[in-house]
Protein backbone atom coordinates (compact mmCIF):
# COMPACT_ATOMS: atom_id res chain seq x y z
CA UNK A 1 0.00 0.00 0.00
CA UNK A 2 1.09 3.47 -0.78
CA UNK A 3 -0.19 4.64 2.84
CA UNK A 4 1.55 2.22 4.49
CA UNK A 5 5.14 3.00 2.38
CA UNK A 6 4.54 7.09 3.00
CA UNK A 7 3.72 6.57 7.23
CA UNK A 8 6.89 4.35 7.56
CA UNK A 9 9.12 6.20 5.48
CA UNK A 10 7.64 9.62 7.24
CA UNK A 11 9.18 7.95 10.42
CA UNK A 12 12.38 7.03 9.10
CA UNK A 13 12.02 3.79 7.83
CA UNK A 14 13.70 4.65 4.02
CA UNK A 15 15.32 2.96 1.52
CA UNK A 16 19.38 4.23 2.54
CA UNK A 17 19.27 1.81 5.37
CA UNK A 18 19.15 -0.81 2.58
CA UNK A 19 22.45 0.83 0.94
CA UNK A 20 25.23 -1.34 -0.30
CA UNK A 21 28.47 -1.24 -1.99
CA UNK A 22 30.89 -2.82 -4.66
CA UNK A 23 34.40 -1.47 -3.02
CA UNK A 24 35.06 -0.49 0.35
CA UNK A 25 31.75 -2.35 1.96
CA UNK A 26 33.61 -2.47 5.21
CA UNK A 27 32.87 1.29 5.01
CA UNK A 28 29.23 1.91 4.87
CA UNK A 29 27.18 4.52 6.64
CA UNK A 30 23.89 4.73 6.34
CA UNK A 31 22.61 8.35 7.10
CA UNK A 32 18.94 9.38 7.47
CA UNK A 33 18.15 13.50 7.21
CA UNK A 34 14.20 12.39 7.83
CA UNK A 35 13.12 15.50 6.16
CA UNK A 36 10.01 14.20 5.31
CA UNK A 37 8.72 14.10 9.15
CA UNK A 38 10.04 17.83 8.73
CA UNK A 39 7.64 18.78 5.89
CA UNK A 40 5.06 17.14 7.79
CA UNK A 41 5.33 18.94 10.69
CA UNK A 42 5.32 22.06 9.13
CA UNK A 43 2.22 21.51 7.20
CA UNK A 44 0.99 20.51 10.28
CA UNK A 45 1.27 23.67 12.33
CA UNK A 46 0.81 26.03 9.45
CA UNK A 47 -2.30 24.62 8.32
CA UNK A 48 -3.96 24.77 11.46
CA UNK A 49 -2.39 27.46 13.35
CA UNK A 50 -5.34 27.39 15.41
CA UNK A 51 -8.34 25.03 15.95
CA UNK A 52 -10.94 25.51 12.74
CA UNK A 53 -14.03 26.80 14.10
CA UNK A 54 -17.46 28.00 12.10
CA UNK A 55 -18.64 31.90 11.56
CA UNK A 56 -21.75 33.17 10.52
CA UNK A 57 -22.70 33.79 6.81
CA UNK A 58 -25.39 35.81 7.74
CA UNK A 59 -26.57 38.64 10.54
CA UNK A 60 -28.47 37.41 13.37
CA UNK A 61 -26.95 33.79 13.14
CA UNK A 62 -24.26 34.91 14.92
CA UNK A 63 -25.77 33.79 18.37
CA UNK A 64 -26.38 30.50 17.62
CA UNK A 65 -23.22 30.05 15.74
CA UNK A 66 -21.27 30.56 19.32
CA UNK A 67 -23.52 27.70 20.78
CA UNK A 68 -22.24 25.32 17.56
CA UNK A 69 -18.87 26.11 17.83
CA UNK A 70 -19.42 25.36 21.62
CA UNK A 71 -20.72 21.53 20.97
CA UNK A 72 -17.91 21.38 17.97
CA UNK A 73 -15.71 22.09 21.13
CA UNK A 74 -17.25 19.54 23.33
CA UNK A 75 -17.65 17.38 20.72
CA UNK A 76 -13.28 16.56 20.32
CA UNK A 77 -13.70 17.40 16.78
CA UNK A 78 -10.84 20.04 16.96
CA UNK A 79 -8.54 17.39 18.10
CA UNK A 80 -9.48 15.04 15.62
CA UNK A 81 -8.90 17.83 13.20
CA UNK A 82 -5.63 17.87 14.02
CA UNK A 83 -5.04 14.16 14.06
CA UNK A 84 -6.56 14.41 10.61
CA UNK A 85 -4.25 17.28 9.24
CA UNK A 86 -0.96 14.71 9.85
CA UNK A 87 -2.59 11.83 8.21
CA UNK A 88 -3.45 13.37 5.68
CA UNK A 89 -0.27 15.39 5.21
CA UNK A 90 1.59 12.29 6.24
CA UNK A 91 -0.10 9.58 3.43
CA UNK A 92 -2.53 11.86 1.55
CA UNK A 93 -5.93 11.50 3.25
CA UNK A 94 -7.21 11.21 6.94
CA UNK A 95 -10.51 9.88 7.91
CA UNK A 96 -12.61 11.01 10.65
CA UNK A 97 -15.29 9.20 12.40
CA UNK A 98 -18.44 11.01 13.86
CA UNK A 99 -21.35 9.26 16.08
CA UNK A 100 -23.85 10.43 18.00
CA UNK A 101 -23.96 10.37 22.27
CA UNK A 102 -26.34 10.16 24.88
CA UNK A 103 -24.63 12.32 26.78
CA UNK A 104 -26.35 16.19 26.34
CA UNK A 105 -23.67 18.33 27.27
CA UNK A 106 -21.53 16.10 24.52
CA UNK A 107 -24.21 15.30 22.20
CA UNK A 108 -21.79 14.37 18.94
CA UNK A 109 -18.51 12.76 19.09
CA UNK A 110 -15.72 12.40 16.67
CA UNK A 111 -12.69 10.66 16.03
CA UNK A 112 -9.96 10.26 13.48
CA UNK A 113 -9.17 6.92 12.64
CA UNK A 114 -5.81 5.41 10.47
CA UNK A 115 -6.33 5.38 6.86
CA UNK A 116 -4.59 2.60 6.21
CA UNK A 117 -7.53 0.56 7.43
CA UNK A 118 -10.80 3.19 7.04
CA UNK A 119 -11.90 4.52 3.49
CA UNK A 120 -14.72 5.39 1.44
CA UNK A 121 -16.30 4.44 -1.23
CA UNK A 122 -18.05 7.03 -3.72
CA UNK A 123 -20.13 6.93 -6.92
CA UNK A 124 -19.09 7.50 -10.05
CA UNK A 125 -21.72 9.58 -11.08
CA UNK A 126 -21.31 13.76 -10.92
CA UNK A 127 -21.05 14.76 -7.43
CA UNK A 128 -19.88 11.48 -6.34
CA UNK A 129 -21.77 10.59 -3.06
CA UNK A 130 -20.63 8.36 -1.15
CA UNK A 131 -22.33 4.96 -1.07
CA UNK A 132 -20.35 3.05 2.45
CA UNK A 133 -17.54 3.21 4.50
CA UNK A 134 -15.44 0.22 5.58
CA UNK A 135 -13.25 0.31 8.61
CA UNK A 136 -10.68 -2.37 9.74
CA UNK A 137 -9.40 -3.67 13.21
CA UNK A 138 -6.75 -6.19 13.71
CA UNK A 139 -7.26 -7.53 17.13
CA UNK A 140 -4.09 -10.22 17.24
CA UNK A 141 -4.87 -12.71 14.72
CA UNK A 142 -8.39 -11.40 14.30
CA UNK A 143 -9.84 -9.65 11.75
CA UNK A 144 -12.88 -7.31 12.41
CA UNK A 145 -14.81 -5.02 9.68
CA UNK A 146 -17.42 -3.01 9.69
CA UNK A 147 -19.28 -1.71 6.95
CA UNK A 148 -21.49 1.72 6.84
CA UNK A 149 -24.12 2.47 5.44
CA UNK A 150 -26.77 5.46 5.26
CA UNK A 151 -29.30 2.58 6.29
CA UNK A 152 -27.59 -0.56 7.61
CA UNK A 153 -24.20 -1.40 9.06
CA UNK A 154 -22.84 -4.80 8.34
CA UNK A 155 -19.69 -6.92 10.30
CA UNK A 156 -17.01 -9.12 8.41
CA UNK A 157 -14.74 -11.28 10.44
CA UNK A 158 -11.66 -12.79 9.60
CA UNK A 159 -7.96 -13.80 10.04
CA UNK A 160 -4.98 -11.67 9.97
CA UNK A 161 -1.36 -13.34 9.44
CA UNK A 162 1.55 -11.08 9.80
CA UNK A 163 3.94 -11.31 7.30
CA UNK A 164 8.02 -10.72 8.12
CA UNK A 165 8.84 -10.20 4.52
CA UNK A 166 9.12 -6.19 4.89
CA UNK A 167 10.36 -3.76 7.93
CA UNK A 168 7.73 -2.47 8.80
CA UNK A 169 4.57 -5.20 9.71
CA UNK A 170 2.17 -5.86 7.22
CA UNK A 171 -0.65 -8.45 7.42
CA UNK A 172 -2.46 -11.00 4.90
CA UNK A 173 -6.16 -10.83 5.68
CA UNK A 174 -8.75 -12.97 4.68
CA UNK A 175 -12.22 -12.60 5.63
CA UNK A 176 -16.01 -14.15 4.97
CA UNK A 177 -19.25 -14.17 6.18
CA UNK A 178 -20.85 -10.87 5.18
CA UNK A 179 -23.91 -9.92 8.15
CA UNK A 180 -25.67 -7.47 9.38
CA UNK A 181 -24.91 -5.71 12.26
CA UNK A 182 -27.78 -3.65 12.64
CA UNK A 183 -30.05 -0.48 11.16
CA UNK A 184 -27.79 2.51 10.81
CA UNK A 185 -29.79 4.97 13.15
CA UNK A 186 -27.34 7.66 12.27
CA UNK A 187 -28.85 8.06 8.67
CA UNK A 188 -25.69 8.93 7.33
CA UNK A 189 -22.58 6.99 6.88
CA UNK A 190 -20.52 7.96 9.59
CA UNK A 191 -17.03 8.48 7.95
CA UNK A 192 -15.58 11.08 6.60
CA UNK A 193 -12.54 11.56 4.09
CA UNK A 194 -9.85 14.35 4.36
CA UNK A 195 -7.79 14.64 1.35
CA UNK A 196 -4.57 16.93 1.40
CA UNK A 197 -4.76 17.41 -2.45
CA UNK A 198 -7.47 16.26 -5.33
CA UNK A 199 -4.78 13.65 -6.48
CA UNK A 200 -4.48 12.11 -2.36
CA UNK A 201 -0.41 12.29 -2.33
CA UNK A 202 1.28 13.39 0.60
CA UNK A 203 2.85 16.66 1.54
CA UNK A 204 6.45 14.99 0.84
CA UNK A 205 5.56 12.42 -1.59
CA UNK A 206 6.51 14.29 -4.72
CA UNK A 207 10.03 15.20 -3.95
CA UNK A 208 10.84 11.31 -1.98
CA UNK A 209 13.42 11.46 -5.11
CA UNK A 210 15.32 14.06 -3.67
CA UNK A 211 15.13 13.07 -0.52
CA UNK A 212 16.98 9.66 -1.32
CA UNK A 213 19.34 11.69 -3.19
CA UNK A 214 20.38 13.68 0.15
CA UNK A 215 20.60 10.74 1.84
CA UNK A 216 23.04 9.19 -0.89
CA UNK A 217 24.89 11.97 -0.83
CA UNK A 218 25.16 12.27 3.06
CA UNK A 219 25.92 8.78 3.65
CA UNK A 220 28.70 8.86 0.76
CA UNK A 221 30.21 12.38 2.68
CA UNK A 222 30.71 10.10 6.18
CA UNK A 223 31.90 7.71 3.88
CA UNK A 224 34.33 9.89 2.53
CA UNK A 225 35.47 11.36 6.39
CA UNK A 226 35.62 7.39 7.49
CA UNK A 227 38.00 6.59 4.05
CA UNK A 228 40.41 9.74 4.77
CA UNK A 229 40.85 8.66 8.70
CA UNK A 230 41.68 5.33 7.38
CA UNK A 231 43.68 6.35 4.50
CA UNK A 232 45.98 3.62 3.50
CA UNK A 233 50.05 3.67 3.86
CA UNK A 234 52.50 2.94 0.74
CA UNK A 235 56.04 1.87 1.64
CA UNK A 236 57.65 1.85 -2.13
CA UNK A 237 61.19 -0.49 -2.10
CA UNK A 238 60.42 -1.59 1.31
CA UNK A 239 60.98 -4.82 1.85
CA UNK A 240 59.97 -6.51 5.47
CA UNK A 241 61.64 -9.53 7.07
CA UNK A 242 58.43 -12.21 6.47
CA UNK A 243 54.80 -12.29 5.51
CA UNK A 244 54.15 -12.21 9.06
CA UNK A 245 55.18 -8.97 9.42
CA UNK A 246 53.56 -7.67 6.40
CA UNK A 247 50.14 -9.24 7.03
CA UNK A 248 49.81 -7.18 10.58
CA UNK A 249 51.62 -4.13 8.33
CA UNK A 250 48.57 -4.74 6.14
CA UNK A 251 46.22 -4.59 9.01
CA UNK A 252 47.64 -2.39 10.05
CA UNK A 253 46.54 -0.15 7.02
CA UNK A 254 49.25 -0.07 4.83
CA UNK A 255 50.84 -1.62 1.90
CA UNK A 256 54.30 -2.61 0.89
CA UNK A 257 55.23 -1.97 -2.68
CA UNK A 258 58.57 -3.40 -4.27
CA UNK A 259 60.06 -1.75 -7.45
CA UNK A 260 63.15 -2.65 -9.46
CA UNK A 261 65.93 -0.34 -9.99
CA UNK A 262 67.54 2.33 -7.97
CA UNK A 263 65.05 4.12 -7.35
CA UNK A 264 65.18 5.14 -3.77
CA UNK A 265 62.50 3.35 -0.87
CA UNK A 266 59.41 5.79 -0.19
CA UNK A 267 57.00 5.76 2.82
CA UNK A 268 53.51 7.73 2.74
CA UNK A 269 49.94 8.05 2.90
CA UNK A 270 47.66 7.62 -0.28
CA UNK A 271 44.71 9.87 0.58
CA UNK A 272 42.19 12.17 -1.07
CA UNK A 273 39.29 14.42 1.07
CA UNK A 274 36.31 14.94 -0.42
CA UNK A 275 35.61 18.45 -0.98
CA UNK A 276 33.17 19.41 1.43
CA UNK A 277 32.00 23.34 -0.09
CA UNK A 278 31.03 21.20 -3.57
CA UNK A 279 29.12 18.45 -1.62
CA UNK A 280 27.24 21.15 0.63
CA UNK A 281 26.23 23.26 -2.49
CA UNK A 282 25.15 19.84 -4.20
CA UNK A 283 22.83 19.19 -0.28
CA UNK A 284 21.81 23.05 -0.34
CA UNK A 285 20.16 22.82 -3.67
CA UNK A 286 18.24 19.15 -3.49
CA UNK A 287 17.20 20.72 -0.27
CA UNK A 288 15.88 24.20 -1.75
CA UNK A 289 14.33 22.11 -4.47
CA UNK A 290 12.36 20.10 -2.93
CA UNK A 291 11.27 22.77 -0.27
CA UNK A 292 10.43 24.79 -3.54
CA UNK A 293 8.09 21.84 -4.92
CA UNK A 294 6.59 21.29 -1.28
CA UNK A 295 5.59 24.75 -0.79
CA UNK A 296 7.12 25.38 1.90
CA UNK A 297 9.64 28.62 2.68
CA UNK A 298 13.12 28.34 2.40
CA UNK A 299 16.09 28.46 4.79
CA UNK A 300 18.39 28.57 2.88
CA UNK A 301 17.89 32.13 0.80
CA UNK A 302 16.88 33.56 4.29
CA UNK A 303 19.95 33.88 5.95
CA UNK A 304 21.40 36.22 3.48
CA UNK A 305 21.26 39.97 4.08
CA UNK A 306 19.86 41.63 1.09
CA UNK A 307 17.76 44.74 0.32
CA UNK A 308 14.69 42.84 0.20
CA UNK A 309 11.73 44.34 2.78
CA UNK A 310 7.95 43.54 3.58
CA UNK A 311 5.90 41.68 0.66
CA UNK A 312 9.55 40.80 -1.15
CA UNK A 313 10.65 39.01 1.02
CA UNK A 314 7.81 36.92 1.51
CA UNK A 315 7.98 36.09 -1.87
CA UNK A 316 11.01 35.66 -1.73
CA UNK A 317 11.53 33.10 0.90
CA UNK A 318 8.48 31.20 -0.13
CA UNK A 319 5.92 32.02 2.24
CA UNK A 320 3.18 33.61 -0.28
CA UNK A 321 3.47 29.78 -1.33
CA UNK A 322 3.20 28.11 1.46
CA UNK A 323 0.05 30.47 2.13
CA UNK A 324 -1.80 29.70 -1.65
CA UNK A 325 -1.06 25.57 -0.71
CA UNK A 326 -2.83 26.08 2.35
CA UNK A 327 -5.99 28.01 1.17
CA UNK A 328 -5.87 24.99 -1.71
CA UNK A 329 -6.23 22.27 1.42
CA UNK A 330 -8.92 24.68 2.97
CA UNK A 331 -10.98 24.39 0.12
CA UNK A 332 -10.76 20.69 -0.15
CA UNK A 333 -10.86 20.31 3.61
CA UNK A 334 -14.46 22.23 3.84
CA UNK A 335 -15.40 20.36 0.90
CA UNK A 336 -15.18 17.41 3.11
CA UNK A 337 -16.08 18.85 6.02
CA UNK A 338 -20.00 19.17 4.54
CA UNK A 339 -20.81 15.80 5.26
CA UNK A 340 -19.45 16.20 8.63
CA UNK A 341 -21.60 19.32 9.11
CA UNK A 342 -24.67 17.68 7.70
CA UNK A 343 -24.25 14.77 10.44
CA UNK A 344 -23.26 16.95 12.85
CA UNK A 345 -26.43 19.25 12.58
CA UNK A 346 -28.63 16.56 12.35
CA UNK A 347 -27.85 15.03 15.02
CA UNK A 348 -28.18 18.47 17.70
CA UNK A 349 -31.93 19.25 15.79
CA UNK A 350 -32.77 15.66 16.18
CA UNK A 351 -31.86 15.98 19.87
CA UNK A 352 -33.94 18.97 20.24
CA UNK A 353 -30.31 20.97 21.35
CA UNK A 354 -29.70 23.53 18.23
CA UNK A 355 -31.89 24.46 15.39
CA UNK A 356 -29.56 25.39 12.20
CA UNK A 357 -29.30 25.17 8.94
CA UNK A 358 -26.17 24.51 6.60
CA UNK A 359 -26.59 27.99 4.69
CA UNK A 360 -26.26 29.89 8.26
CA UNK A 361 -22.47 29.43 8.85
CA UNK A 362 -19.02 28.15 7.22
CA UNK A 363 -15.78 26.76 8.45
CA UNK A 364 -12.90 29.22 9.01
CA UNK A 365 -9.19 28.90 9.73
CA UNK A 366 -7.02 31.02 11.09
CA UNK A 367 -4.01 32.41 9.47
CA UNK A 368 -1.05 34.58 10.44
CA UNK A 369 -3.52 38.03 11.12
CA UNK A 370 -0.50 39.91 12.41
CA UNK A 371 1.86 38.98 9.01
CA UNK A 372 2.05 42.22 6.99
CA UNK A 373 -0.26 43.68 9.61
CA UNK A 374 0.29 47.59 8.23
CA UNK A 375 -0.79 46.53 4.80
CA UNK A 376 -3.57 45.04 5.61
CA UNK A 377 -4.43 48.10 7.52
CA UNK A 378 -4.05 50.36 4.64
CA UNK A 379 -6.23 47.99 2.32
CA UNK A 380 -8.96 48.10 4.91
CA UNK A 381 -8.61 52.21 5.61
CA UNK A 382 -8.74 52.67 1.31
CA UNK A 383 -11.38 50.54 0.82
CA UNK A 384 -13.72 51.94 4.08
CA UNK A 385 -13.00 55.30 2.08
CA UNK A 386 -14.26 54.27 -0.81
CA UNK A 387 -17.39 53.15 0.57
CA UNK A 388 -17.29 49.38 1.11
CA UNK A 389 -18.95 47.84 4.32
CA UNK A 390 -16.97 47.04 7.17
CA UNK A 391 -17.18 43.49 6.74
CA UNK A 392 -16.29 43.52 3.47
CA UNK A 393 -13.57 45.65 3.77
CA UNK A 394 -12.21 43.35 7.16
CA UNK A 395 -12.25 40.10 4.58
CA UNK A 396 -10.87 41.46 1.35
CA UNK A 397 -8.07 43.47 3.22
CA UNK A 398 -6.80 39.59 5.05
CA UNK A 399 -7.37 41.92 8.16
CA UNK A 400 -9.77 39.47 9.93
CA UNK A 401 -10.66 35.84 10.12
CA UNK A 402 -14.42 36.73 11.12
CA UNK A 403 -15.44 39.78 10.18
CA UNK A 404 -18.75 39.04 11.31
CA UNK A 405 -17.94 38.58 15.25
CA UNK A 406 -15.45 41.48 15.25
CA UNK A 407 -17.82 43.68 13.78
CA UNK A 408 -20.06 43.13 16.00
CA UNK A 409 -17.72 43.40 18.40
CA UNK A 410 -16.77 46.83 17.42
CA UNK A 411 -19.71 47.64 16.57
CA UNK A 412 -19.80 50.81 19.84
CA UNK A 413 -16.97 51.54 18.79
CA UNK A 414 -18.00 52.38 15.05
CA UNK A 415 -20.53 54.52 15.95
CA UNK A 416 -18.25 56.25 18.38
CA UNK A 417 -16.02 57.18 15.42
CA UNK A 418 -18.65 57.45 12.37
CA UNK A 419 -21.55 57.86 14.25
CA UNK A 420 -25.02 55.65 14.42
CA UNK A 421 -26.09 54.71 10.79
CA UNK A 422 -29.74 54.33 12.05
CA UNK A 423 -29.80 58.15 13.48
CA UNK A 424 -28.28 59.21 10.34
CA UNK A 425 -31.31 57.61 8.16
CA UNK A 426 -33.97 58.91 10.48
CA UNK A 427 -32.55 61.96 10.20
CA UNK A 428 -32.30 62.19 6.68
CA UNK A 429 -36.13 60.40 6.51
CA UNK A 430 -37.55 63.33 8.86
CA UNK A 431 -35.68 66.22 7.03
CA UNK A 432 -33.23 67.10 9.36
CA UNK A 433 -29.63 68.60 8.52
CA UNK A 434 -27.90 68.53 11.78
CA UNK A 435 -26.30 71.12 10.59
CA UNK A 436 -24.68 69.36 7.87
CA UNK A 437 -26.89 71.20 4.77
CA UNK A 438 -24.81 72.67 2.18
CA UNK A 439 -24.01 76.20 2.09
CA UNK A 440 -25.27 78.94 -0.72
CA UNK A 441 -22.67 80.28 -2.96
CA UNK A 442 -23.28 83.81 -1.68
CA UNK A 443 -22.42 82.42 2.16
CA UNK A 444 -19.82 80.88 0.65
CA UNK A 445 -18.74 84.13 -1.04
CA UNK A 446 -19.05 86.24 1.73
CA UNK A 447 -17.72 84.21 4.46
CA UNK A 448 -13.91 83.55 1.54
CA UNK A 449 -13.90 87.58 1.00
CA UNK A 450 -14.33 86.65 -2.38
CA UNK A 451 -17.39 88.62 -3.83
CA UNK A 452 -16.48 91.01 -6.65
CA UNK A 453 -16.01 94.85 -5.82
CA UNK A 454 -19.35 97.02 -5.37
CA UNK A 455 -21.32 93.62 -5.12
CA UNK A 456 -24.20 94.02 -2.76
CA UNK A 457 -23.58 92.54 0.55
Amino acid sequence: MEEEYLYWYSRGLQPILNRTKDRNEYILNKVVENHAQEIVDFKNGYFLMEPAFYVSRKPGKKTKVDKLNEYLYRSGKQIADNVAADWFHRVGKAAIFVESNADKEIPVKAYALDPRSAFVVYSLRPGNRPLFAVNMVIDNDQLHVDVFTEREIFRLNGRAVAKTTTAYPTYECTASGLEKVSRNVLGHIPIIEYRYNSVNQGSFEGVVYLLDAINNVQSNRVDGIEQFIQSIAVAVNCQFEDDVTANKIKQAGMIALRSMGENKADFKILSEELNQDQTQTLVDDLYDQALRICAMPTTTKGGRSTSDTGQAVIFRDGWEQAASCARNTEDLFRQSNRYFDEIFIDILRTKGILDISLVDFELNFIRNETANVQSKAQAFQTMLAAGLHPELALKKSGLSNDPVSDIKMSEKYLKMIWGDPDEKVKAEEAGVDNGEGEASIEETDNFNGENEAGGSV
